[in-house]
């Protein structure tokens, strides 16, 4: 059986990576920074400081970002449904980045956050968000979902 989960979760990660290292780049001009803050879980808030990509810091950052994505495509597939009217899709599409983020930074302990706030401003992390259901929502119309 295929489902939508596979394609939400490229795309979406795909969007939300692409986001961060471009306006990390953009902001620091340390493109690494965007991906790299995420591993402050793992190695501390000084994660956010350092510019390389690196297997430590930038590969715990990308695949922290991946398995996030994966969590919020789950319920976003399932808030779709099988086969979800045009009403149904905008609604959910339009619920995701504010309930992820709420949940991000509001229900999560603090070391478990994205950490893009050692990094971003507010408006810059409303973006990465953004760029994260968008690509979710394109993601969900390239994927199939099976019965």
């Amino acid at each position: 059986m295929l489902s939508r989960l596979p394609a939400i979760t490229l795309f979406g990660s795909l969007a939300c990576n692409a986001a961060l290292l471009a306006l990390a780049h953009r902001k620091t001009g340390a493109a690494a920074r965007g991906i790299n803050c995420t591993a402050h879980w793992l190695k501390g808030d000084e994660a956010a400081s350092v510019t390389q990509f690196d297997g430590v810091h930038s590969g715990t950052g990308m695949a922290t970002n991946v398995a996030a994505v994966l969590f919020w495509a789950v319920f976003y597939d399932c808030a779709l449904g099988k086969r979800p009217t045009r009403a149904r899709a905008v609604v959910a599409t339009l619920a995701l980045g504010p309930v992820a983020a709420l949940a991000d930074y509001k229900a999560t302990p603090r070391r478990f956050t994205p950490g893009w706030e050692l990094v971003f401003s507010k408006k810059e992390m409303a973006v990465v968000y953004a760029a994260m259901v968008a690509g979710m929502a394109f993601g969900a119309s390239r994927g199939r979902r099976d019965a």
